[in-house]
């Protein structure tokens, strides 16, 4: 009876380190962030997205554990950017867009969006990092920046398009001319205009 209760346990710990094996090499093999909400206020009106001017507190941790970088740190301070301008990591981004302001979350960002293979400062290449955040600050964009967006976004394809009509019809029109018309015929043009005839 104790050889089995004492296998049935051996056998316990090695299941369960091959959960935690695999579990962890599906963190490293991550395609995207990982996101996990911590805490969310009861009342959202709005959220994070492209455009927006943020606030973060955050940690940065690697996978040890080690924290890399906080923003409770004495020679640094909250983080101040506008989402979607490529300012901070791309992984960063993603795992802030959707936010709520006071919403804090746990995100791991596989290295390809994170630093890549060469790393950065004390974070080696190939990492997978773990960041705390918290939005402390959330600024909507204006109608005013979102109307601009929109008319450049439309605007500028169509006036490109048109100015581009515009000289492609020119050079038609130009060239239907000086096959059509004869030189003599420029002549008597140009000397009825001079008074010649």
């Amino acid at each position: 009876m104790l050889g089995i209760d004492m296998l049935s346990i051996l056998l316990s710990i090695v299941l369960l380190n091959l959960a935690y094996c695999n579990s962890s090499s599906t963190v490293k093999k991550l395609k995207d962030v990982l996101i996990t909400v911590e805490y969310q206020p009861d009342s959202c009106e709005s959220v994070a997205e492209d455009g927006d001017k943020i606030t973060l507190e955050y940690s940065g941790y690697l996978e040890s554990g080690v924290m890399f970088d906080s923003t409770s740190l004495p020679e640094r301070g909250p983080l101040n950017f506008t989402l979607g301008t490529n300012t901070v990591i791309p992984g960063l981004e993603r795992g802030v867009i959707g936010m709520c302001n006071g919403e804090k979350r746990k995100l791991v960002i596989p290295s390809h969006l994170a630093y890549g293979n060469q790393g950065y400062r004390t974070i080696p290449g190939d990492s997978t990092i773990y960041f705390d955040v918290q939005l402390t600050r959330l600024k909507k964009k204006s109608v005013l920046e979102r109307t601009v967006n929109a008319v450049h976004f439309f605007f500028f394809p169509l006036t490109t398009s048109l100015i581009i009509f515009y000289l492609w019809q020119k050079m038609n029109i130009d060239d239907s001319n000086s096959v059509h018309s004869h030189p003599s015929a420029k002549k008597s043009k140009r000397g009825r205009r001079r008074g010649y005839h």
